[in-house]
Parts: C-alpha cells; structure tokens; sequence
C-alpha cells in the first residue's frame, strides 16, 4: 500500500480533530457520571474493535508488547477521567481549552521518547499556546484551582500516551494497539468501579438518549479518530498531531455555544485566543514543511 502523504495525513488529522470536537459535546449531554461515562466508552470500544480484530484473525502480539500497550491504557484510563471529571465539574469550556496545552507537554515528552534533543521553537509555540489557553480559561470559563487542575492533568496524560503511541504507531498494528490499550483502560475504570459502587449504571438502566450517545461517542469519535491517529502518526511527529489537537477548543467551544445556550458564552476574547490557537498549528505547518524539489534545468 502506498504511504499516506503529507497533506492527505493533515488533511485526515484535521478530521480527527473535528471529530475529537464532539467528544466534550457528549460528555455533557450523558447523565452518567465521569467513571461510568469512561468505562462505557472503552468498553464499547474494546467490543467494536475487537470484533474487526477476531474476523481477521489478528489478537496474537508479542507479550513485551502488550505490556506496553496496557501500561499505554491505563495512561490514557486517567486522562479521560480527568477530562470528563473536568466536563462534569467546571464545563466544557475548561475541560478543552486545559486540552491545548498538550502542545507544551508534548514538546517536553516528544524529544525524551525519540531520544532527541529540544527543538527549541517548538518550546517557544507550546509557551505561546498555554498563554493563549490561559487567556480563554481566565476569561472565558472563570475556572477554579480544582476544575483546572482535572484540565491540566487531562492534558499531560494526554500529551504521555499520544508521545508513546508515536513510537508504536511505526511498527505495530493500529487495531491492535487500540484494542489493548482501551482493555487496559477498561480493567481500570472496572477496578475503580469497585470503589465507587454507587456510581454504577447497568445497560438496561441507560436512558435510550444515554444508550445512542454512548454508541455514537465510541465509534464516531474514539474508534475512527483513535484508528486514523495511529496511522496519521506514521507520517507525522506527536507534536504537530499535539499542535493541531489545540483546535479541538475551537471546534468544542462553537458546538457548545450553540447546543447549549445560556451554559457557554463566547466574546470576543474567545476569538482572539482561538485565533493565536489556528495561527500556532499555521506556523508549525510552515516550520515543518518540506522543502520544494528542486526543477532540473536540463536542455
């Protein structure tokens, strides 16, 4: 098959991200709890490919790379804890525009994991995509110490298991990678489901709006964007992919205005930091771009 190149992997990254988008949407909109929302969506997920996986055959993996994949998932079991205990607690607002941040983390994470050294504009555009974060938060969502911190702690698991599945994404199986990571993810919300018995919600107690908006969150927007992550990764560094995640404010924050009026006001601060927020993934692009062939002049 012949490689994705590098405007169709930015152009399919950039769907990802949309869709990614929807993610906070419907992590408003259930009624379920954070933990049971999370453990519902690795578990449908788990079930969804897992059935792609065991009509091609394809669930056998080395055993030093399931454990790598399951420390993966319990990495990214934390992040979605954290982000849809943000939703719940302070809104959409914090929770996604925390999310941008992972441009910052992402650049300290990246050059460790590919044994590289710091790049040193990719520092300076992670800084400069925090400060605008940090202008939507102050003035925009008006968070608390405690909604900031399930947004930054979002954003850091974030930034760790997207670094690490850079690394796999070049050798390893998108489906496979996917199937083991949200098994582990769905072990450990099964644990802490344990502690916190109460929060239990069984399938046959699922509202009927609850039962398609967990289905719809699960394949439109874990399944698919979680597939095509991994094969955008083989041609482009966690870093852009990071980078371009910092729109997902963008994209969540105008759905949430719109479907949720009176609950997510916008202004024009908003603007002006969504703006820095586009101009940022623009100039990473034009960083990281390839240079044009050179035209032979032969007579």
């Amino acid at each position: 098959m012949q490689p994705m190149g590098k405007r169709a992997a930015h152009a399919l990254l950039h769907f990802t991200v949309v869709l990614w988008g929807f993610t906070a949407i419907f992590g408003k909109s259930i009624s379920l709890s954070a933990l049971m929302l999370v453990w519902y969506r690795v578990a449908l997920v788990v079930l969804m490919v897992g059935a792609v996986l065991l009509r091609r055959g394809g669930f056998r993996a080395p055993v030093h790379k399931l454990g790598r994949w399951w420390g993966v998932g319990v990495v990214v079991a934390i992040h979605w804890l954290c982000f849809y205990g943000c939703i719940k607690y302070a809104g959409v607002g914090v929770a996604v525009v925390c999310l941008s941040t992972m441009t910052f983390f992402t650049a300290l994470l990246e050059p460790w994991a590919f044994r590289r050294s710091v790049i040193g504009h990719e520092l300076a555009i992670g800084i400069a995509a925090v400060v605008g974060v940090a202008l939507l938060v102050r003035y925009e969502a008006q968070s608390d110490v405690l909604g900031l911190a399930l947004g930054l702690g979002s954003s850091l698991f974030a930034a760790a298991f997207g670094t690490v599945n850079g690394r796999f994404a070049q050798e390893d199986v998108p489906e496979q990678v996917t199937f083991y990571e949200l098994l582990a993810a769905t072990a450990v919300t099964s644990v802490a489901l344990l502690f916190f018995p109460s929060q239990w919600v069984a399938p046959w107690q699922l509202s009927l709006r609850d039962g398609l908006s967990l289905l719809a969150l699960s394949f439109f927007c874990t399944v698919l964007p979680w597939l095509w992550s991994l094969k955008v990764l083989r041609r482009l560094s966690p870093y852009t992919v990071s980078l371009a995640v910092s729109l997902e404010p963008v994209y969540s924050l105008v759905l949430a205005y719109f479907l949720f009026p009176g609950s997510e006001q916008l202004s024009v601060r908003f603007y002006w930091g969504a703006g820095s927020l586009v101009g940022l993934v623009l100039l990473n692009a034009y960083l990281k771009r390839e240079p044009h062939a050179e035209i032979s002049a032969a007579a």
